[in-house]
């Protein structure tokens, strides 16, 4: 009798989920005739997971439409597995409007859900409860595909921990005196949990707690109850990025206030009195740029080569600064984008003619003053001209005499961001984003080729990666929109930016480097994600992985030998070696021939953004769980063919042993 072959999955959450629908998918070619078990372990409701649940406030948004989102690989998906076709959330959601989904068992649907499906629209961006339903269907989906080769189980319980057993077999041990699972394969897919404070976190909890204070540490604020924020009191709210937007809404939206359009179209804010007064600032000072809400004319633009394998080539064989030999290239890329998009779509923009401005650009000497004598003759509006330092920094440098002044400058700031986020005139703006698309896309090929010196990894890299984050991962536009009328109204008062924090005299107190004014208050919201590093990881699983040495922090290595930098990741074979593919390191090196690692905590993962996959992007998110779903099944086929031959050779002995001499 065949042996059922049995994977573990730790993580219920999109990632989870994904890998569950590629080892589905996978299994009647790698696993052929062989029955499959799936194990996925989560304490919180498959799909969603923890972050994506559907308990939590319906006045939350995803930051990407529905259209823009898929839990299914499509034909544009560079991967070995067979593509099984599946709706994006808009498709979902149509097809819960007109009644014509199914119902895959398992699946249970918020009623809230349903009548969400029938106002969505083009550019909608989905409450996170409606988004936590289609995950939760494609999660049931696709055990119902797997049907009945494959056979999903899953378990409402917190892993704490993983033995080895016989035969390369696994056995996750389960809290609360849950039965443990046994598995021969297990994939690692988390996703986001829980760190440890920080040094600071610590002191500031322990002041809060001598002084009678409120302090919310960084990675609380959308899971916790925001009833201990009295009404009225100055909060001070340190950063600036989604996590400050969901706290704005559950502070002012949450308890009760409105917004209303006048006569207009402006938009305002009516206070119910219940909410506090935000002082908010952060290292930038400025929130994120919004989404974009709309288009550009015709295909995106191609790539223009500033950081093409030619320009890389270039550079020579040495490890790559990217502060002296990669920023300028993806500076380039950026500014020759937007101004070919303002070119080409706003004439009427520039001093000169088009065609002759797009003929200089095309062949300008990029080393030299060209660029900027072109663009004082050509470029007639301040606002269209491309600086990516006054982009990344635009408060550097700025002092105001009093916060009623800066809070005057913030308001014309949001305001243009509001503008350039809904108004195509500001097309320039989305043609950058899509330049910095295509030199990210070559960045990631040179972070997995190793080209990256150490020291690019300690200081520049990361403030890239926070500079993309800025520019791509902002709110929706309606989000900022609402920003502006809390911020006209009073209610969200702004510091800017290098904002420091200090606890004395039985309170908090908050400045900047922009204005000469310090602001006290009782309470302290860190609306910021917390710093994810794998010493700091409050996961019981990974710690006890940690302390026995079966996992290991990634260290990257110049080319040259010439230093080594820490990246903070749980370190996993290189996706380039294929027989060791993904899976978990130990201390001493050696790969884990029974566990995977895929998602933010692990190493090949550096560079990804969070966001959920696009369709028709070919995106990397599929690829990689592709192949080691793959590579899964290959490692079970493997090991059981091996297995059983031993067995064979095993009762072969036995009956040799027998026969009469």
């Amino acid at each position: 009798m065949t042996r059922t072959l049995t994977v573990a999955i730790i993580g219920a959450g999109p990632r989870g989920t994904s890998l569950l629908e590629r080892l589905v998918a996978n299994a009647a070619e790698c696993a052929p005739d062989r029955t499959i078990a799936v194990h996925v372990i989560d304490p919180y409701p498959p799909g969603g997971g923890r972050i994506w649940r559907s308990q939590q406030s319906p006045l939350l948004w995803m930051n990407t439409t529905s259209d823009d989102c898929t839990m299914f690989p499509d034909e544009t998906v560079e991967c070995e597995g067979p593509i099984v076709s599946g709706p994006t959330l808009s498709e979902w959601a149509q097809k819960l409007a007109t009644g014509s989904l199914s119902s895959p068992p398992g699946f249970r649907l918020a009623p809230s859900t349903s009548a969400e499906a029938r106002r969505m629209k083009d550019g909608w961006f989905t409450t996170r409860q409606t988004q936590s339903d289609y995950l939760s269907w494609v999660f049931w989906q696709s055990a119902k595909n797997g049907m009945p080769q494959v056979q999903v189980h899953s378990h409402a319980g917190r892993a704490v921990d993983v033995h080895d057993l016989p035969l390369g077999r696994q056995r996750v041990v389960m809290a609360d005196g849950l039965p443990s699972v046994d598995a021969d394969i297990v994939l690692f897919a988390q996703g986001n949990v829980d760190v440890a404070l920080n040094a600071e976190e610590v002191r500031l909890t322990e002041y809060a707690a001598a002084h009678d204070l409120c302090y919310l540490p960084s990675g609380s604020t959308v899971d916790h109850c925001f009833d201990q924020i009295p009404a009225g009191e100055p909060v001070i709210v340190r950063g600036l990025g989604l996590c400050f937007i969901d706290t704005a809404v559950l502070l002012t939206c949450g308890r009760g206030g409105t917004f209303h359009r006048d006569n207009s179209g402006e938009l305002h804010y009516k206070p119910s009195g219940d909410e506090p007064v935000l002082f908010v600032g952060s290292r930038r000072g400025v929130p994120y740029w919004s989404k974009m809400h709309y288009s550009l004319t015709g295909s995106p633009p191609e790539p223009f080569g500033h950081l093409n394998a030619a320009a890389v080539a270039a550079l020579g064989d040495r490890p790559l600064d990217f502060a002296l030999d990669i920023w300028p290239l993806i500076a380039r890329e950026v500014t020759h984008a937007g101004y070919r998009e303002l070119a080409e779509s706003h004439q009427e923009l520039l001093d000169i003619d088009a065609r002759q401005f797009l003929h200089r650009l095309d062949t300008l000497d990029w080393d030299g003053p060209a660029l900027k004598e072109l663009v004082d003759q050509a470029v007639r509006f301040d606002e269209d001209r491309i600086d990516l330092e006054e982009t990344a920094h635009p408060l550097a440098g700025r002092h105001f005499p009093d916060l009623d002044t800066l809070q005057n400058w913030m308001i014309n700031y949001i305001a243009t961001g509001v503008r350039r986020g809904r108004d195509p005139r500001y097309s320039a703006s989305l043609a950058m984003l899509h330049g910095l698309s295509s030199a990210f896309s070559r960045l990631v090929e040179l972070v997995s080729e190793e080209r990256l010196s150490p020291a690019s990894w300690e200081h520049d890299l990361p403030a890239f990666l926070d500079f993309c984050r800025f520019l791509t991962s902002g709110p929706p536009g309606p989000r900022l929109e609402e920003l502006l009328a809390l911020t006209r109204a009073g209610v969200v008062r702004f510091l800017g930016s290098e904002m420091t924090v200090t606890a004395h005299e039985g309170l908090f107190h908050a400045r900047s480097g922009n204005v000469n004014v310090s602001i006290a208050a009782r309470s302290l919201i860190e609306a910021r994600l917390p710093e994810r590093t794998m010493l700091r990881v409050n996961d019981p699983l990974l710690r006890k992985l940690i302390q026995r040495d079966e996992i290991r922090e990634e260290i990257q290595s110049a080319p040259d030998g010439s230093g080594r930098y820490p990246t903070g990741l749980i370190d996993t074979a290189s996706l380039i070696d294929t027989d060791s593919l993904n899976r978990l390191k130990r201390a001493d090196g050696t790969p884990h021939e029974s566990r995977f690692g895929a998602g933010i905590l692990f190493s090949g993962s550096v560079l990804a953004s969070g966001r959920f996959p696009s369709p028709r992007s070919n995106d990397a998110f599929f690829r990689q769980n592709d192949m080691i779903a793959r590579a899964a099944l290959h490692e079970l086929c493997r090991r059981e063919g091996a297995t059983s031959s031993s067995r064979d050779l095993d009762r072969v002995g036995r009956s040799t042993d027998r026969r009469p001499t």
